[in-house]
C-alpha cells in the first residue's frame, strides 16, 4: 500500500512555511550559508589551498565574493518555493475563514478528481502490461469521482468533524481513539457506500439491486483495508494537525485512499462489460 507520508510532510510543509519565509529568519539563514562559504574555503587543502596563499589580495576577495554569490543563487529557488507555499497557507486559511465549506468542497473535489486520474494511469499500465495498448483517459469517470469530493465528501466532512469536536472536545488518547472509532464505525462505511453508488451510476449499470450487491461485495473488505490506514490518519489528525488544517490533511490523505477505491469500485464494473 502506497504510504501516506508524503500528505504529512506537504502538510507540514504549508503549516509552517510563512514561519520558514520570515524576513529574519531568512536574514538568519543567509549569514549561515555564508558562514558556510568562509568554511569551506578555509577547509579546502591540497592544492587549492596553496593556490589562494598565493593569490593577490584582491583575487582572494573576488573569489570569496564569487563563492558567496553561487551559494545565494542555488539557495533561490528554495526561497522562492517556501515564499510560494507561506503565500498559499495564508490564502488558504483565509479562504477556510471566510468560506470553509466552498473551500473544503473545491479542495476535495480536485484532489478526487486526481485520484482517480491516477487510478486510471495506473490501470493502464498495467493492461498496457498484456495487450500493448495504451487506454484513453475516461474524463466522464474522473468528473464522477470529482463530484463525490466536491458535493458530498467536503461538505459531509466539515459537518462531520464539527459534530466530532462538539461531543468529543478533549485531546488526550482516549478522546482520540475514540474520534478515529467513530469514523471508522459510520463515517468511512457510508462514504463508501456512497462512492460505490456513483461509480455504479457513472458506468450505467446502478439499479438499487447491484447497489446492495456491490456494498455486499465489497464493502467489508474495503472497511478492513481501511483500518490499517484511517486509523493511523486520524490519530495523527485529532493529536497533531491544527484543527484548521485538518480537512486538508484528510483530503491528502484521501488521495492514496480514493485510488484504491476507484480501482475496487471500477473492477467490478469492467469485469462486468468483459
Amino acid at each position: 500500500m502506497i504510504h501516506h507520508w508524503t500528505a504529512c510532510l506537504f502538510i507540514w510543509t504549508l503549516a509552517f512555511a510563512c514561519g520558514f519565509s520570515h524576513p529574519l529568519v531568512a536574514q538568519q539563514g543567509l549569514k549561515a550559508r555564508r558562514h558556510q562559504g568562509t568554511l569551506g574555503l578555509l577547509i579546502r587543502g591540497g592544492q587549492q589551498g596553496e593556490e589562494a596563499k598565493d593569490m593577490p589580495s584582491s583575487h582572494k576577495l573576488q573569489h570569496r565574493i564569487g563563492e558567496d554569490s553561487q551559494i545565494i543563487k542555488s539557495s533561490a529557488p528554495v526561497a522562492a518555493m517556501t515564499t510560494a507555499l507561506g503565500s498559499f497557507a495564508r490564502f488558504y486559511e483565509g479562504s477556510l475563514a471566510r468560506r470553509p465549506i466552498v473551500t473544503k468542497s473545491l479542495t476535495a473535489g480536485f484532489i478526487f478528481g486526481l485520484s482517480d486520474l491516477l487510478a486510471q494511469k495506473i490501470e493502464s499500465r498495467d493492461s498496457s502490461k498484456t495487450t500493448k495498448s495504451v487506454s484513453q483517459l475516461d474524463w466522464s469517470r474522473i468528473l464522477a469521482s470529482a463530484a463525490v469530493g466536491l458535493f458530498y465528501f467536503g461538505p459531509a466532512a466539515h459537518y462531520w468533524y464539527n459534530w466530532v469536536f462538539s461531543i468529543l472536545p478533549g485531546t488526550s488518547l482516549a478522546s482520540t481513539l475514540q474520534k478515529a472509532a467513530l469514523g471508522q464505525l459510520i463515517f468511512g462505511p457510508c462514504f463508501t457506500c456512497i462512492y460505490f453508488g456513483v461509480g455504479l451510476a457513472q458506468s450505467g449499470k446502478f439499479t438499487l439491486s447491484n447497489w446492495v450487491t456491490k456494498v455486499r461485495q465489497d464493502l467489508f473488505g474495503a472497511w478492513l483495508a481501511g483500518t490499517s490506514f484511517w486509523p493511523l490518519v486520524d490519530i495523527i489528525s485529532y493529536s497533531l494537525v491544527p484543527k484548521t488544517y485538518i480537512p486538508l490533511f484528510v483530503n491528502m490523505c484521501s488521495l492514496v485512499w480514493t485510488i484504491y477505491l476507484s480501482l475496487l469500485s471500477n473492477r467490478s464494473a469492467k469485469a462486468g462489460a468483459a
